[in-house]
């Protein structure tokens, strides 16, 4: 993997000679070493094509927001020895920002929209799980139209999340009542 990245963008290492049909310029481009995470410019190469394809493809014309939900300290050892509960914490996370959204909107039949991306290394590459969620502004209803909702509050989630995480890890058996009462004192 090393190997690979070292060699990443050296026309030494193999190119594709690209050429216009119509003016006929050419120029090489550089194979590169496709690692994600731990090239640089690799990673920020599928990033921005990922952001493309989200915005295209699956984001409608509508209000979006950004959110990010972290944890404390204290829990993340947790999901560092226990990686499947990243997608059960992703559905935690999913569970309160949707009921808070929908408790927003005049209709029964709101449904918000969401991507979501858990992040598990924070800025000095510490394992650090969080989520990041682009989430639509507010909610449709089963006919097709948008309500925005009002201006939100991230307090209002902060003790519903909390609730969601310490409730999923009891069911996992990773924390009992005590624990629970000892992190919330």
């Amino acid at each position: 993997m090393i190997y690979r990245y070292l060699a990443c963008s050296d026309l030494h290492f193999g190119f594709a000679r690209v050429r216009c049909q119509e003016c006929g310029h050419e120029y090489l481009l550089a194979y590169s070493c496709k690692r994600r995470h731990f090239c640089p410019s690799c990673h920020q190469k599928r990033v921005v094509e990922f952001g493309e394809w989200l915005c295209s493809q699956v984001l409608k014309q509508v209000p979006h927001r950004q959110w990010v939900f972290s944890l404390p300290k204290r829990v993340r050892v947790y999901f560092m020895y226990g990686r499947k509960l990243l997608a059960k914490l992703s559905r935690c996370t999913w569970k309160v920002l949707s009921a808070y959204l929908k408790q927003a909107v005049p209709f029964d039949d709101a449904v918000p929209g969401a991507a979501v991306a858990v992040h598990t290394f924070g800025d000095f590459q510490q394992f650090n799980p969080h989520l990041h969620l682009i989430a639509t502004d507010g909610c449709f209803s089963t006919g097709g139209t948008f309500t925005k909702s009002r201006e939100p509050d991230p307090k209002d989630l902060q003790d519903l999340f909390q609730y969601e995480v310490l409730k999923m890890l009891k069911a996992e058996g990773k924390i009992n009542d005590a624990v629970i009462e000892n992190m919330l004192c």
